[in-house]
């Protein structure tokens, strides 16, 4: 009885979630999809039920129509289409291999995606600052902070544009002037990172996605008591563009005895006016995309943003990020080829901008991922008063796919037309870089099927090919058939790999006796017509009955030999022989 009712608790149970889970409203199982239908989904679905392949069928279709809607009303330049193009093949990739992907989760990425396609058509057409869609969080309170102790420091941003902002970092805009920067500088780079941002249609949301960077910071001694601004670099990925701004926030300070009061004119005076400060304004790498092994060309462009001061004596240091676990394996991300990561620049004049060069290597084992490289500067104005900044810079490394196939096995390596022979052999992804979309194609004048579907490959993983091909036409070469491995990268970009395979097709073999039999049965060429044959269709069964009389007849004809020569034989014999 006692599991009766813990069985009917549980059916319950399951009943009320499956109810509730089926009455939220398709609008409510996404979460960036702003204004879409999605009707396209098949009806009878609730959230949590896994997709089919018609789900995502009528996904791929309802976002082919959107991004080809787009095209047509806004007419784009090739640059967007090709962007557009880019956000398409990344969808179509996550649909196909995402095999868990349940209905909500297929509305919320429609909708993501859809998101993406607004957004670079919204490129095109409203080109926005940064400050339109990233900014600080407005519930942060503003911190308090007394001379000579630590302090929190913590910036949370949101994100009210409609595609996700990746890769961002933070640098804060440190001073020797007390009256801008009242920290004691006490390391090299406060950068931090924030990895994702996400996207959202309406403010309530983009709270709830706010994510945070939080520094600890030492309050100088000399620090004067009031309100400081605080304003920190920040560069970051959207749609895989790369872009800077500036966000700026507030600390209080209690200063100590007698360091005084920040005036208004203090706390906000021009740096362009009173200090000479460097920037980092943007970058390139050459070539533009920078694979794991790869030697590359780094060009910085620094900007002297004093209107009235140049600077001078400038020496720029770079430094990769690091990485490994611990000491023994730790090793930075790039290494510049003359062994020096030091740049000397004599001067830069009043509001001018310098390019800073130097050739670096990426190292072979990196992960496919952005890399930070901090650049340090030290400098001098007109009248030798030094200055230091630091910035930070991220850069992508791609890692490059390596397939490879193993050794075949075939059984038989020899077949029919008409028959059919198993391949096997497997694949690996010897690469850093997972790889979407394997499939595995047999080619040849002598065979057809035989395709085997792997799906998505991690790295470092193998997918087993085992396949069933069936010869069609005798071999008329060497017998080799070609198997072609495609794949896809992360950009929908199509590659493949062919491996040779020997198999030999050949016709059928129907051996026939010495009469013409094939199974028992005449063949038609033994046959033949009998007009043209000259009524031969009947002559070889005349014959053998001929063949086989005359031996009886042989046969016979000896035996009554053999009979009259024993009866000769004894009447040549008397009776008085025996006696």
């Amino acid at each position: 009885m006692k599991m009766l009712n813990r069985s009917l608790e549980k059916f319950f149970i399951l009943l009320f979630v499956a109810i509730a889970v089926m009455m939220i409203p398709v609008n409510a199982l996404h979460v960036s999809a702003a204004g879409f239908d999605a009707s396209f989904l098949s009806s009878g679905h609730s959230g949590t039920d896994v997709i089919d392949d018609s789900d995502r069928q009528a996904a791929y279709n309802y976002l082919i129509q959107y991004k080809n809607n787009i095209i047509n009303v806004n007419n784009p330049s090739q640059d967007i289409r090709d962007r557009l193009e880019t956000v398409w093949n990344a969808a179509n990739t996550a649909i196909a291999n995402d095999s868990q992907m349940t209905a909500a989760g297929l509305i919320s990425y429609v909708g993501e995606t859809i998101s993406n396609f607004d957004a670079v058509i919204g490129d095109q057409i409203n080109v926005s600052n940064t400050e339109d869609f990233l900014f600080i969080n407005n519930n942060s309170l503003v911190t308090t902070a007394t001379y000579g102790q630590y302090t929190y420091l913590t910036l949370s941003l949101i994100n009210v544009g409609k595609v996700d902002v990746t890769d961002v970092v933070l640098t804060p805009q440190e001073s020797t002037d007390i009256n801008k920067w009242p920290f004691e500088i006490t390391t090299a780079s406060n950068v931090l990172i924030i990895p994702k941002i996400k996207a959202s249609s309406d403010i309530g949301l983009a709270h709830t996605y706010a994510q945070e960077a939080t520094w600890i910071f030492l309050v100088s001694n000399n620090a004067k008591t009031g309100t400081y601004p605080l304003t920190f670099n920040v560069q970051y990925y959207r749609n895989g563009k790369f872009s800077s701004t500036e966000i700026t926030t507030y600390i209080n300070i209690i200063g100590a005895p007698g360091a005084g009061e920040l005036t208004p004119s203090e706390a906000n005076k021009d740096d362009k006016v009173s200090t000479p400060r460097i920037i980092v304004t943007g970058f390139r790498t050459d070539p533009e995309v920078v694979y794991a092994g790869d030697t590359f060309n780094l060009t910085i462009s620094v900007q002297n943003t004093s209107a009235s001061t140049a600077v001078s004596n400038i020496q720029f240091d770079l430094k990769a990020a690091s990485e490994g676990n611990n000491n023994e394996t730790t090793y930075e991300a790039f290494l510049p080829t003359s062994g020096s990561a030091t740049i000397f620049v004599p001067s830069i004049t009043p509001g001018a901008t310098a390019n800073i060069s130097i050739e670096m290597t990426a190292r072979s084992d990196l992960m496919q991922k952005p890399y930070v490289i901090t650049l340090n500067a030290s400098y001098e104005d007109s009248d030798r008063n030094p200055y230091t900044m630091s910035s930070n810079i991220s850069i992508p490394v791609k890692q490059e796919a390596r397939i490879d196939t193993g050794e075949y096995e075939i059984l038989p390596d020899a077949i029919d037309v008409g028959n059919q022979t198993n391949i096997m052999f497997p694949v690996y992804n010897k690469g850093k870089t997972t790889l979407y979309n394997v499939q595995v194609d047999f080619i040849g004048d002598s065979v057809e099927g035989g395709s085997t579907y792997l799906g998505k490959l991690e790295p470092g993983a193998t997918g087993n090919v085992d396949a069933m091909v069936t010869g069609i036409a005798p071999t008329m070469d060497d017998g080799i058939i070609i198997a072609r491995v495609s794949y896809e990268d992360e950009a929908g970009n199509v590659s493949y790999i062919e491996k040779e395979i020997t198999l030999f097709v050949m016709e059928p073999y129907y051996p026939e006796d010495d009469f013409g039999y094939d199974d028992g049965f005449y063949t038609d060429d033994e046959f033949g017509d009998g007009e043209e044959q000259g009524g031969g269709i009947f002559w070889k069964p005349i014959i053998i009955t001929v063949v086989v009389l005359a031996a009886v007849g042989i046969i016979v004809w000896r035996v009554v030999a053999k009979k009259r020569k024993e009866k000769k034989l004894l009447e040549s014999f008397d009776d008085d022989d025996f006696e």
